[in-house]
């Protein structure tokens, strides 16, 4: 019988401690084993989805902690930044790990996604709850933004302000700065996503019942526009001191961001 202790000690075994050999039984590719390379191509893509559950499932955790910290007004922003801080490297880790999937042979993965029935990414539960808390889903900012606006309202400052005084000691100054990088992380990941089914499936349809690549490119959103409107304002404020002109796609702006220069 598996046991989860060391045999030399009373402590946990890495095996143990990682619940290795259930881990690595939840891969069941539908390919048959006689197809070994279209089976292992199967097993990957296994791999990576389960992967990136458990990366969103580690994402929603800490953006709930973060919502959590400024629930009351005593909440402790290091602890806002170091949650969200951590939430940030997992984007980065879904992105790159997202990357390699366009890589898997176009023959192998059509051979087995016949097989995928109606299963779709769209379904995840994690990814909508994401959505939700970054406020992505078109019903208000989300619960991540809002704690942090009423942040800003407690103290009397206006978004603007803050961001284009770009004082990094600021503490609120710091937090706008961790939304923008997660914002980031989160549009990085989106985009890979959709580089990668142009590679895999072009226009073909969606196993879930969508568009495909129409879908998903009609889904694409930056999270805190808001925010994105501060940092725009801030090169309008910059040129107008300068006595320059900055035109701004407030529209753009409104609905995608700025996330580049």
């Amino acid at each position: 019988m598996y046991s989860h202790q060391h045999p030399a000690t009373d402590r946990p075994s890495y095996a143990g401690y990682l619940r290795i050999p259930e881990l690595t039984s939840l891969q069941h590719p539908l390919t048959p084993p006689d197809d070994p390379r279209t089976f292992r191509a199967e097993h990957f893509f296994i791999t990576i989805h389960q992967c990136s559950e458990l990366l969103l499932r580690q994402v929603i955790l800490e953006l709930d902690a973060a919502v959590e910290c400024l629930a009351t007004p005593d909440g402790d922003v290091e602890d806002w930044l170091e949650s969200v801080g951590r939430a940030i490297d997992c984007m980065v880790a879904l992105r790159q790990q997202a990357e390699p999937l366009g890589r898997l042979p176009v023959e192998c993965f059509a051979a087995f996604r016949q097989r995928l029935g109606t299963a779709s990414g769209a379904q995840s539960a994690h990814f909508h709850r994401l959505w939700t808390i970054l406020g992505m889903n078109g019903d208000g900012p989300g619960p991540l933004f809002e704690g942090y606006l009423r942040l800003l309202d407690r103290s009397g400052r206006d978004l603007g302000d803050l961001v284009a005084s770009g004082l990094r000691g600021d503490p609120m100054f710091r937090m706008s700065q961790a939304l923008a990088e997660l914002a980031q992380g989160v549009w990085s990941w989106q985009t890979t996503h959709v580089h990668v089914v142009t590679r895999m499936i072009g226009d073909c349809p969606g196993t879930g019942g969508t568009t495909g690549l129409e879908y998903l490119t009609s889904r694409l959103r930056m999270p805190f526009p808001e925010l994105w409107a501060a940092r725009a304002e801030t090169h309008v404020r910059h040129a107008q001191y300068l006595g320059g002109h900055v035109e701004t796609h407030s529209s753009h702006a409104k609905t995608y961001g700025v996330p580049v220069a």
